[in-house]
């Protein structure tokens, strides 16, 4: 049976991407800082993706019960909002350490055990908006940039025994997204604009992305690797 590892798990995009690598026969471990009581992870630790002696532990747990891993999945992420003027630099530094850092600690510790596969393939969930920059969101767009210049070198530094690749949606529904538009003085118009701002008129769904990532960790995308594949429903190319 082959295995994946998911940050992030408990959340909208990590929890659909857990729910559909099981469908598909994986064992699922994950992680994530919120609590989760889905009965068919292999293994959850909760905890912060910054931590290295909990990925130690991680590491060395799933060693014991699985052996290998096939995949490694980095969804773990957060958000800050304020305009550059007001630039909280504590913020900042926890932006990049959960971001990006919590991918590299992820991708240290247990790249050893991808390595046991043969056809081993970690996905990283960068965004759109690492290419298009978003007003007040300069800091979750600095780090999705650093996301894919990490992805592409960590796609040389690996191959050609792991493959590594990147996600970037658009707009999907989640929580985090959500949140977002509550921001706004009027979430259920601002909820239209977005819409339209995609080719297909709508958001994406957790599923629809989760399928997507699917995808890039198996053998049907085996010659793919340092590439940030967007999945956005037509937003960039109309605006």
């Amino acid at each position: 049976m082959k295995s994946v590892f998911i940050t992030g798990v408990s959340g909208g995009m990590g929890l659909a991407t857990a729910k559909h690598f099981h469908h598909k026969g994986y064992r699922v471990f994950g992680t994530d800082i919120k609590q989760t009581d889905q009965a068919f992870l292999a293994g959850f630790y909760c905890g912060n993706v910054t931590d290295e002696k909990l990925w130690a532990e991680i590491s060395a747990d799933i060693e014991l019960k699985s052996g290998s891993l096939d995949a490694i999945v980095n969804i773990a992420g957060r958000n800050y909002f304020d305009e550059i003027a007001n630039a909280q630099l504590e913020q900042w530094r926890d932006m990049f350490e959960v971001n990006v850092i919590g991918m590299v600690a992820s991708i240290k510790y247990l790249s050893p055990l991808l390595k046991k596969s043969n056809a081993a393939a970690i996905v990283n969930m960068s965004s759109i908006s690492g290419y298009i920059g978003s007003n007040g969101y300069a800091a979750y767009c600095a780090t999705k940039g650093a996301v894919d210049s990490l992805t592409k070198s960590l796609a040389l530094e690996l191959a050609p025994t792991i493959r590594v690749n990147a996600i970037a949606p658009g707009w999907i529904e989640t929580p985090f997204t959500v949140a977002g538009l509550e921001l706004s003085d009027d979430p259920v118009a601002y909820r239209k604009v977005v819409e339209e701002m995609h080719a297909l008129n709508r958001v994406g769904t957790p599923e629809e992305i989760a399928k997507a990532i699917y995808w890039m960790a198996s053998e049907d995308s085996g010659f793919m690797t340092g590439s940030v594949v967007v999945v956005d429903g037509g937003y960039m190319i109309k605006n």
